[in-house]
């Protein structure tokens, strides 16, 4: 059976690791067609692609504005220029919204043209929804017969509101391997004489008889949902990619599900894996030397908590099979780390030998009774401390450097037990001591599924009626400074979300100001710069500001260049490894 999937994006970018290739719909690919079915990915997530909505006419001058209010120092001169830009950026906003919505409707049509009869959508939040769920509006006028499925992040998070608030026929929770293999086997059966509403009632059918877990549908008004099984685990398909034009050679590995600890208070992970499950050491090595074989030498594990123990585990055998790659990681810090020092810097030192460039921890706050009373962390400040101890003595043991992001939340819940002050000055006293390479410091939010959410009265939260869609359209940008982030329906202890944003930001700016740690540079973000071979604390800001500029603007030059530079540095190691190990590589194009 025939489907299409598109990959539903903003009109412009958030972030510099936007256009990272797609390990979701590469694994879904890869199984579907080892099934049997035949897939064609749109992937518009790419360089070219962005650019292409966003009109040089307008994208430089704003560029050049920006850049100006940057180094002003005069307040006059920054509101005049803000003005300008203000006015360009509606400009702007409207001929990209109007360029997406012309593609929308050609894509649309081409697919009815095209006569496919499944069309999936991995649908992401905040206007790549909306354009989704307009996408989804254009196929259904030209093409009534053609069943669409969304499914993705978005939809394991907000269930069936996505059926309710866009006209998709399906939708599919978590991996969508099996459910999807299933639905078109279901669609097979019907391919000679094609009738949806006959291939829907299959499809519900089989759902409620036990047979198709995840899955989201309508019936007799109203939407429901088949039971909810994990993902798996292993992989028994290796993820294809088609082409790579425009996109960065970063491959994301899915090396675990869920979250060794899962019970903390403001985390959705329970929603996407009920429980953690490593994937065998062996199949993410043979993962990672197929993407090797296919020109990819740069990689990101995606765990949301990837242990370090297990993380060297992979590293020593990537080590043992002469294996080099360069690669960053997200991973809780480790309790009592104090007592397990050396072990952990061993740990560390396999895991830089092995490639590791770049870390993610969750630190949450300084302050001890919020981590483990509002948070539920399950580990406190000392826990935080000792884990980056042994990581910078890991660094000098082997002359390697991993830079490090470390997460904040702020404000957060008090339960009239401590003040913000002092919360905020234990944040700057664990930054002190920790001295991260960057700080990412967002404010809280009681989202769908979480502990936060579920019992927000009992933390203090106040959530609208509204505030739930409203986030389902929620447009997050990286660089954006928090004041400026969109206003939702949700007060903490009394103070509206612009207070919220106000309080996140005023930290921010005392951290970049006084701490002199900069804010806002993710992992992700870091193994670009080393890949590109920025690796100098002062370039990385320069390239930092310089990046954020080209966010800002949507004059994209900056962003293009650096994705050139990691793709000639992961070709170069690609190349690198499989010579080494007698392989000729096969070109990535």
């Amino acid at each position: 059976m025939l489907m299409a999937i598109w990959n539903s994006v903003a009109a412009r970018r958030r972030s510099i690791s936007d256009t990272f290739l797609d390990n979701g719909l590469a694994a879904l690919k890869g199984h579907l067609e080892d099934e049997g079915h035949e897939v064609r990915v749109i992937d518009w997530a790419t360089d070219d692609f962005y650019s292409s909505l966003s009109p040089r006419i307008l994208g430089r001058p704003l560029r050049n504005i920006y850049s100006r209010m940057m180094r002003l120092k005069s307040p006059a001169l920054k509101a005049v220029l803000g003005i300008v830009s203000m006015s360009l950026q509606d400009v702007l906003t409207w001929v990209e919204r109007s360029r997406m919505d012309t593609k929308l409707r050609e894509l649309a049509a081409f697919l009815a043209a095209e006569g496919i009869n499944v069309v999936g959508v991995k649908v992401w939040y905040g206007e790549a929804f909306v354009n989704a769920a307009r996408f989804a509006e254009y196929l259904r006028r030209f093409a009534p017969e053609v069943l669409i499925i969304a499914g993705g992040y978005h939809v394991t998070l907000y269930e069936g509101k996505i059926l309710e608030q866009a006209s998709f026929d399906l939708g599919v929770e978590r991996e969508g391997e099996r459910a999807l293999t299933a639905i078109l086997g279901k669609a097979m059966a019907h391919k000679e004489s094609w009738q949806k509403q006959a291939v829907l009632k299959d499809i519900i059918d089989s759902a409620e008889r036990g047979e198709i877990a995840n899955l989201i549908y309508r019936k007799n008004g109203g939407v429901c949902a088949s039971p909810r099984l994990d993902s798996d685990a292993e992989r028994s398909s290796v993820p294809r990619y088609e082409g790579g034009a425009g996109k960065v050679l970063i491959h994301v590995v899915t090396d675990s599900l869920g979250c060794g600890w899962g019970r903390c208070n403001f985390c959705v992970h329970r929603q996407f894996s009920s429980r953690f499950a490593m994937r065998s050491v062996d199949g993410i090595v043979a993962e990672i030397e197929a993407l090797l074989e296919a020109g990819v030498g740069v990689f990101r594990f995606a765990g949301s908590d990837t242990p370090p123990a297990f993380g060297a585990r992979i590293a020593r055998r990537l080590l043992e099979k002469d294996i080099h790659i360069t690669f960053a990681m997200g991973s809780r810090a480790i309790k009592n780390a104090g007592a397990h020092h050396e072990e952990l810097v061993r740990t560390y030192e396999d895991l830089i030998k092995a490639g590791l460039c770049a870390l993610f921890m969750g630190g949450e706050t300084g302050n001890d009774f919020v981590n483990q009373v509002v948070m539920n962390k399950g580990l406190g400040r000392d826990d935080i401390v000792s884990t980056v101890k042994a990581l910078r003595e890991a660094e000098r043991n082997t002359g390697g450097k991993v830079f490090l992001s470390l997460a904040l939340i702020y404000p957060t819940p008090l339960l009239g037990q401590v003040s913000l002050e002092e919360v905020r000055e234990d944040n700057i006293r664990l930054l002190q001591e920790t001295r991260p390479d960057s700080v990412m410091i967002t404010p809280p939010g009681p989202f769908p599924h979480t502990v936060w959410y579920k019992e927000a009265e009992r933390f203090g939260f106040e959530v609208d009626d509204k505030a739930v869609l409203d986030a389902m359209r929620y447009e997050y940008v990286l660089y954006k400074p928090p004041q400026f982030w969109p206003k939702l329906g949700i007060k903490l202890e009394g103070k509206p979300f612009e207070k919220l944003l106000i309080e996140c930001s005023d930290l921010r700016s005392f951290v970049q100001r006084e701490l002199g740690i900069p804010t806002d540079i993710s992992d992700e973000h870091f193994l670009m710069f080393y890949a590109a071979g920025i690796r100098d604390a002062r370039a990385i800001l320069e390239e930092k500001d310089q990046t954020m500029l080209d966010i800002l603007s949507c004059d994209y030059r900056r962003t293009h260049e650096l994705s050139q530079k990691v793709n000639d540095y992961s070709r170069k190691l690609s190349a690198a490894n499989t010579t080494a190990r007698g392989a000729t590589r096969p070109s990535y194009h």
